[in-house]
């Protein structure tokens, strides 16, 4: 058979080949046909499978992932947890044996937390299937020197978190972009696709597979397979156009392990750090003490260099259990609680270094409210249409923009920005409200950084540049790429592009603009 491309959702950038090496449910096991005997020794592995969890944790920690240790951690709860040894006992009861009652009764908690209508809730059903497939057949590893592509229908964050680097890559047939799993794969800069479907769990071990984390494709039998290894590529010196413009290209994190890698990449600073992402579990705001726990490690790592720090993103698909039903978002509703944005903005202090992000910005007032707390430097988001109509008095209120493309692109098109396919961040209707965003930085003379998906799309960073983005913050598997992409452009050419962009009649006359100027532009590859 020839090539076959199996489509799914981009979860971890970078592209990886190797052996299919599947993971899948516990092998049969007759069990000893006493119910009593099968519950002790149920109990036994879940509790087993919550110690090399809590192991797995604090080796992760000591090694300065604290948020990659907070969300792996969360497994120790569930192997305790009184709803799941009742499901077991249940299980068990019926005649089970022990391994096939754990997954049962994890599959049956698994389904609850993935039917309720809570993104939070729902994220959990992976990390339970995890552990009943830890408790049922213990860890597995692949036999043999590698490189291996782990097939599976879902994983769990400890699953990835000691991956070893015999695996390149991870493809899912189930699973989402967002899913705990998928962000320590980022953290780990381990290529990753999810959501592709049964077709994969056909495949047999050892068959050749590639994975393709920019695009979302699993590749069967590729004609060509690329480099199988974890993105590790570096950068070094600054990041200067052909002729001499400056571009800072910095980090998107959620934990000190994303921070470590973006560095050695070759990453300047941070450009934003998601503090809410080690909140979204919390019972109740975090106080100053929490935050400080959070951000300590991070500000360690950078010392001197830019460190943004985007306060409480709450709301939409990040909404804690406390804060379950509410409509506000960003800023809007921190302002709602100034008590809990005063115990952060004391956490993340005015260090050299330090700067503060606020998340969709509404107006000139949202930044001059937040002022009042802080002598840090502000940066205000601009991720919607009435923003972006607004972001002249914004920016002179601000110290500094930040374009949130994702939020933007989906407000400006009127689509999902969570639903599967390409998001044209490239249409001109985007581009008119990027560009206009770019004026007001000019005008005011600030600086204007770009954070979302497409500060390292290799469609829209020449745009971007030419229509005057001064920093790129990108996950830390694609720092490298973008900076060789960066000193690739000749910025007058970019700004010459950007124009007729702003012209074209939709997305696709865009791309042609792209490729027709790709040859002046000094076109380089996409990959890490």
């Amino acid at each position: 058979m020839g090539e076959r491309r199996l489509h799914g959702l981009a979860a971890a950038p970078g592209v990886a080949a190797g052996r299919v090496w599947r993971v899948g449910a516990a092998a049969d096991d007759a069990g000893s046909g006493d119910p009593q005997a099968e519950l002790m020794r149920a109990r036994a592995a879940l509790l087993r499978a919550g110690d090399e969890i809590t192991a797995l944790a604090a080796r992760l920690r000591a090694d300065g992932a604290a948020e990659q240790a907070d969300i792996v951690e969360t497994g120790v709860l569930m192997a305790a947890d009184p709803a799941l040894d009742a499901a077991v006992e249940a299980a068990v009861a019926r005649g089970l044996a022990a391994p096939q009652a754990i997954l049962e009764a994890c599959e049956q908690l698994a389904d609850m937390l993935a039917a309720i209508e809570d993104p939070v809730l729902a994220a959990r059903a992976d990390d339970v299937r995890s552990l009943g497939r830890r408790a049922a057949a213990g860890r597995a590893t692949p036999s043999g020197p590698g490189p291996f592509i782990l097939v599976a229908q879902d994983l769990g964050p400890a699953d990835v978190a000691e991956l070893d680097e015999r695996v390149a890559g991870i493809a899912l047939a189930a699973g989402g972009a967002s899913a705990h799993a998928a962000v320590i794969a980022r953290g780990l800069g381990l290529p990753m696709v999810v959501g592709v479907g049964a077709p994969l769990l056909e495949l047999a071990d050892g068959t050749s597979l590639a994975v393709d984390g920019d695009r979302g494709d699993a590749i069967v039998d590729p004609r060509v397979a690329p480099p199988a290894r974890r993105t590790r590529a570096t950068a070094t010196g600054p990041a200067v156009t052909r002729d001499g413009v400056r571009v800072r290209i910095l980090v998107n994190a959620a934990g000190a392990a994303e921070v470590r890698v973006g560095l050695a990449a070759g990453a300047e600073g941070v450009g934003l750090l998601r503090t809410e992402l080690a909140f979204l579990d919390a019972a109740a705001w975090p106080d100053e003490a929490a935050h400080r726990r959070m951000l300590e490690p991070v500000l360690a790592l950078l010392g001197n260099r830019t460190a943004t720090v985007r306060v409480l993103d709450f709301g939409g698909d990040k909404t804690p259990p406390f804060l379950r039903g509410i409509s506000a978002r960003g800023v809007a509703l921190l302002l709602d609680q100034p008590d809990a944005l005063a115990a952060q903005l004391r956490a993340i202090g005015a260090a050299e270094g330090v700067r503060v992000l606020l998340p969709l910005v509404r107006d000139a007032a949202d930044v001059e409210a937040v002022r009042a707390l802080t002598t840090a430097p502000l940066g205000a988001m601009i991720e919607t249409t009435d923003a972006a109509t607004r972001v002249d008095e914004i920016a002179a209120a601000a110290d500094f923009l930040s374009i949130g493309t994702n939020d933007l692109t989906a407000d400006v098109l009127g689509v999902d920005r969570f639903a599967p396919g390409d998001v044209a961040t490239h249409h001109p209707r985007v581009l008119a409200q990027i560009a206009r965003v770019g004026e007001a930085a000019r005008a005011h003379e600030r600086v204007l950084e770009v954070c979302g998906e497409a500060a390292s799309d290799p469609r829209m960073i020449p745009l971007l540049v030419g229509f005057g983005v001064t920093e790129l913050s990108v996950g830390a598997a694609r720092v490298a790429a973008t900076h060789a992409a960066v000193r690739a452009l000749d910025a007058g050419a970019v700004a010459q592009l950007a124009s007729a962009a702003l012209e074209a009649s939709d997305a696709a006359e865009v791309e042609r603009l792209l490729a027709e100027a790709g040859h002046e532009l000094g076109e380089v590859g996409d990959g890490a």
